[in-house]
């Protein structure tokens, strides 16, 4: 049932979304970038290692985000989805977007790496090193359910995470949802989300 529903409510989710990002023009996204950057920032004060992604057009953008990181001294993660929904982690290059290696598709994984194109890469489990995580979603509850995309990969990775490590997830502002989100015995909750406003919510 809750795959059923979860369907339904990507969807809708996926549509709001590109509504979103279309009456967004470029004053407003480099406004929301910075919002991100700086809201993010508040939670890790020292330099440590922090997983944030690339962001699609679409998304809360993550690159002033990633240039805020690096340039405060943090070291950046971002994540590489395989062809079978695992994500890899590798350094974040500042002013990268995703792209064909990167994109986290509906329904489907990414692809398949030669050994030679891995070199450097850190391994399934290099978020048991982070201080925190810094996930793309498309909706967030008041108890912490996250909407993904639905190839579980962030809910996999997630439990190679130190306990206590918090967990945010960035949302455009209307994004966050006043009903409670379907949650399965895999999904793992979320600590908090940042919107494009710059608005924290902590929940947990």
């Amino acid at each position: 049932m809750n795959a059923g529903r979860k369907h339904d409510l990507r969807h809708v989710a996926r549509a709001r979304r590109r509504e979103i990002a279309a009456r967004m023009d470029a004053g407003a996204r480099d406004a929301a970038a910075r919002a991100v950057a700086e809201a993010v920032l508040r939670f890790v004060p020292d330099p440590g290692r922090v997983a944030v992604y690339e962001s699609l057009p679409d998304e809360p953008p993550t690159g002033c985000l990633v240039a805020a990181l690096l340039a405060a001294g943090h070291e950046v993660i971002v994540p590489v989805v395989l062809d079978d929904f695992s994500l890899e982690w590798r350094y974040a290059v500042p002013g990268a977007g995703a792209d064909e290696s990167t994109v986290r598709r509906p329904g489907r994984g990414g692809r398949t790496f030669r050994p030679d194109e891995r070199e450097g890469w850190l391994g399934v489990d290099a978020l048991a090193g982070c201080d925190l995580v810094v996930t793309p979603g498309l909706s967030v509850d008041a108890h912490g359910t996250r909407l993904g995309q639905g190839g579980g990969c962030y809910d996999r990775a997630l439990r190679h995470r130190e306990p206590g490590t918090p967990v945010v997830t960035l949302l455009h502002e209307g994004e966050q949802s006043t009903e409670d989100l379907p949650a399965d015995p895999h999904d793992v909750p979320v600590d908090g989300y940042v919107t494009t406003t710059g608005r924290v919510v902590r929940l947990r």
